[in-house]
């Protein structure tokens, strides 16, 4: 066998340890960004990578802990960390409302 040939589960194993290091940064900046922002602990139920054609995003969704009914669906840019694109139930939202009224 030649020695110089790439082998193609090895390149695999590099982008699944990429995506999954991309995906636990953003859940972190998720969770981070509800901390922070909203004073909120929230928990991420799901995450899917965009193609890289599309975006250089990972959506994430999940809900407060303690309210599954509180959720959310947010978007981290996986290159700057930057989220946008969120979208909450009117449960999370009544709450958040609540919140900046104080």
């Amino acid at each position: 066998m030649n020695s110089n040939k790439t082998n193609n589960s090895d390149m695999t194993d590099d982008i699944t340890n990429n995506d999954d290091e991309l995906m636990s940064q953003a859940r972190e900046t998720a969770i981070q960004f509800f901390k922070e922002k909203y004073d909120l602990e929230v928990e991420v139920t799901n995450q899917k990578k965009l193609p890289t054609y599309v975006a250089d995003e990972i959506d994430v969704e999940g809900y407060v802990i303690g309210h599954k009914d509180q959720t959310f669906n947010i978007s981290v840019n996986y290159k700057t960390l930057q989220t946008k694109n969120f979208v909450m139930s009117p449960e999370l939202k009544e709450v958040i409302q609540a919140k900046e009224q104080n």
